[in-house]
């Protein structure tokens, strides 16, 4: 009877391992995740919140932080493109940011190594988290990494006209 019990265990375990394994583990360049990436940033709008990180430290959460994505493009050698939309002068114009994305299994994660966004003249380095409609990350000034901060939020798309 001694016996019995851990080889029960073990054959537990055994299965268990298997149908944990059932799953295929996604691999850079999977199309099927690229492509669930890609749907969920099509004409998506990103809404959430803010807060800064000053001296190590987390400051107060800010809440109506708002981004537009028109589409996101794969490019030749990885590279991809978030195509943003902003307002100018009362125009929406469409602005193309250079960006890596990995995949941590079916979990995307945007890279932006001081890249020009936005106005002003500063560049911005950031790390971002992408999974079923949430956002959430760190972004900073490539120069100054005290003036940064981390966003969260969730992503809505339009509807098709």
């Amino acid at each position: 009877m001694s016996r019995i019990v851990p080889s029960c265990i073990g054959l537990v375990m055994l299965v268990v391992c298997l149908f944990a394994a059932a799953e295929p583990v996604r691999a850079q360049g999977d199309g099927d995740v690229e492509a669930k990436f890609i749907a969920m940033l099509k004409n998506a709008t990103l809404k959430g919140t803010w807060a800064p990180v000053q001296k190590g430290k987390l400051g107060g959460e800010r809440g109506d932080d708002s981004y537009k994505i028109a589409r996101v493009e794969k490019g030749e050698g990885g590279k991809w493109s978030i195509i943003s939309v902003l307002s100018v002068r009362d125009q929406q114009v469409e602005f193309a940011i250079p960006a890596s994305v990995k995949f941590a299994g079916d979990t995307a994660v945007l890279i932006l190594d001081d890249v020009r966004a936005g106005p002003g003249g500063a560049n911005w380095s950031a790390r971002i988290m992408f999974f079923d409609d949430v956002y959430t990350g760190r972004w900073w000034e490539t120069a100054n990494k005290e003036h940064g901060g981390t966003i969260a939020g969730t992503i809505t798309r339009a509807k098709a006209k």
